[in-house]
């Protein structure tokens, strides 16, 4: 695949910069341009055939800092001329089946690229489509508009219903002459946008979905002083990688990469220092919880596997990667997995609240299992990194996080448990996986008489389905009368006859108010989850009028309603969970903290999810009012 990248554009909002100094060759950090981190992200996805498109004057320059591992097209058009008209010189002198287009003033992580280049879209012309960008990119950006996997519209004066596009294109042969039609009819002229237009009409635009990621398009000197922050971000997001487990990739990979960063800009600690450092804080982890300091174990336990995801990251931007680093950290990492498991073990031998032969037993599960996820994870190599991404989650990452979570309980029998049971039930998944895919024995099967059927033969006329809307209202209402109908029920049986015992046997004993907290948990979780259902149903149907009114995308929105369904959710589930905890103390107290951690996370992440919703689409909403109400209070004062 070849790659032709953009650079024919006079920057002409970057002056005086740009007078003497094309935009793409300004730097992003001293001694990297822009057009060179380009080229960097395009052969980290093997594209190595890469032409840069610019103005014949301009030629030299990028020559003289590039060399000659790029080619080079020049365009000759006049004064002033689109961008389409330049990727229309480029395709008269290149020869290839599909060609990435790329902005020279934009700045993108690799996965961006990676879905681009591996979509198996075959339509003709396929861009990246941003579903959730900021609302600054809203309003300067190419907006877009889908209908179901393609591309409908795009342009500037759109709603902004679907998101809007990052600057790159994947075209094939089919895309080409479209290009050249196009220049025909409008002339020099012509933008990318009037390509993507014309091949709508005939639903030849596919897109590729790239929200989250980072990208940016640079303009302005002010863009620039943002693109070199970005920067680094973006050399953060490169380093996590497709294989990572939840924990890595939601918790240390955000702390991870910061430290990589900070210690690889002063280049004074390799990659295996820092995996002997790693090995060390596992260790004095291991002895912390020997010692019954297990909240300062499990904290210990958190830095260790933050620091475990440095060596790696260190070793990928220093280039160091070897194979005895890779040796050296994966056997630090068995050795400190087995004096976690082994220190928990002795601690417990000093419990009286689980026998010494079951702590011998989890203890040597859990060992086993350390061992037999990394045997396994070997055996089905590139494929293991699938099974290793869902349940049971058994992969390093979560393993330390189980210790964390033991040592901040006081409760260090989970990850006991876990580093017994979840490697089992990853074996049992991997090879339930290989059995799926290996070819089947072919059987010969008897001939089986068709049965005719019975006659005669009946056909029943159903009466029409309702319309969605009138079956969701339907089942709000519905729901919202069980739902209180039944909890007052419960109510008047608590009151009149919670404290009748039903079952009294030598250490157990449940009372009836036990059974009546029970119901009354089922019956929130049941009827709660219908009415979210239907109110889910009508916040999007009115997303059209808020995207047009707000000028928000319809993702952003979405995700702003499913964090509020997801508040009232938790609320629900609270007032469900907190009476059946008060009934049961014995069980209460033990769950009451690490129950009251964990909603009190949940809330936390959904209110800061809320925030960043608020902060990325809706502040120029709230700025466009407050200039309002402020010209409005400006003209009364006069």
């Amino acid at each position: 695949m070849k790659a032709l990248i953009l650079a024919a554009g006079k920057g002409t909002r970057l002056r005086p910069y740009s007078e003497t100094t094309p935009k793409s060759l300004m730097e992003l950090v001293p001694g990297l341009t822009i057009i060179e981190f380009i080229i960097g992200q395009l052969r980290k996805v093997g594209v190595t055939d890469i032409v840069v498109v610019t103005r014949s004057e301009l030629v030299e320059k990028f020559r003289n800092k590039l060399g000659d591992e790029v080619s080079y097209v020049s365009v000759d058009g006049g004064k002033d001329f689109g961008n389409l008209y330049t990727v229309e010189e480029a395709l008269r002198k290149v020869e290839d089946d599909h060609v990435l287009l790329v902005m020279s003033d934009h700045i993108f992580e690799r996965e961006l690229l990676n879905k681009l280049v591996n979509c198996g879209d075959s339509k003709p012309v396929i861009l990246c489509l941003d579903r959730n960008p900021k609302w600054m990119v809203i309003n300067e950006g190419l907006r877009v508009k889908i209908n179901g996997s393609g591309v409908e519209k795009v342009g500037k004066d759109l709603p902004p219903y679907h998101g809007v596009d990052t600057g790159l294109f994947l075209l094939s042969n089919e895309a080409f002459n479209l290009v050249f039609e196009t220049v025909k009819k409008l002339g020099c002229s012509s933008k990318i946008a009037d390509l993507v237009n014309a091949a709508a009409e005939n639903s030849k635009v596919g897109y590729v979905d790239v929200t989250g990621h980072l990208w940016m398009d640079i303009d302005t000197p002010k863009d620039l002083l943002k693109a070199r922050k970005l920067y680094w971000k973006i050399k953060g997001k490169d380093l996590v990688k497709p294989s990572d487990g939840p924990v890595s990739k939601r918790l240390n990979r955000p702390i991870s990469t910061k430290i990589s960063l900070f210690l690889y800009q002063r280049n004074r600690v390799t990659s295996n220092q820092v995996s002997f450092l790693a090995f060390l804080l596992g260790l004095a982890s291991a002895s912390l919880f020997l010692l019954n300091n297990l909240v300062l174990g499990g904290i210990l336990t958190y830095i260790s596997s933050v620091f475990d995801g440095v060596d790696g990251e260190l070793a990928r931007l220093r280039s160091e990667e070897s194979f005895f680093g890779g040796v050296l950290d994966s056997l630090l990492d068995r050795f400190v997995d087995l004096s976690l498991i082994l220190s928990i073990g002795i601690n417990y031998f000093r419990n009286p609240y689980l026998s010494p032969s079951w702590v011998v037993f989890l203890v040597s599960l859990a060992s086993f299992g350390v061992i037999l996820v990394s045997y396994v994870s070997k055996l089905f190599g590139s494929k293991a990194a699938k099974l290793r991404s869902g349940f049971p989650w058994a992969t390093r990452d979560v393993r330390l996080f189980t210790f964390t979570i033991g040592g901040l309980t006081m409760f260090p029998l989970i990850p006991l448990v876990f580093c017994a049971f979840a490697p089992l039930i990853f074996s049992g998944k991997a090879l339930l996986t290989l059995s799926r895919k290996s070819s089947p024995v072919k059987v010969k099967k008897g001939k089986v008489e068709t049965l005719r059927p019975p006659q005669p033969q009946i056909k029943v006329v159903e009466n029409k389905a309702p319309k969605e809307s009138r079956r969701h209202l339907t089942d709000l209402f519905s729901n919202i009368v069980k739902l209180t109908v039944s909890l007052a029920v419960i109510r008047i049986l608590l009151y009149s006859f919670g404290g009748v015992p039903m079952i009294n046997i030598s250490l157990l004993e449940i009372k009836a108010s036990h059974v009546l907290n029970l119901i009354n948990l089922v019956v929130i979780v049941y009827f709660g989850y219908g009415i979210l259902t239907s109110l889910k149903f009508f916040l999007d149907i009115a997303s059209d009028i808020v995207v047009s009114k707000l000028e928000v995308t319809k993702t952003a929105y979405s995700r702003a309603t499913l964090d509020i369904l997801y508040l009232i959710g938790l609320a629900l589930i609270w007032f469900a969970v907190s009476p059946l905890l008060e009934n049961v103390p014995e069980i209460g107290e033990w769950l009451r903290m690490p129950l009251g951690l964990l909603i009190l996370a949940v809330f936390t992440l959904i209110l800061y999810d809320l925030s960043r919703i608020f902060y990325r689409s809706l502040k120029g909403a709230l700025n466009k009012v407050i200039d309002a109400v402020t010209e409005a209070i400006e003209k009364c004062t006069k």
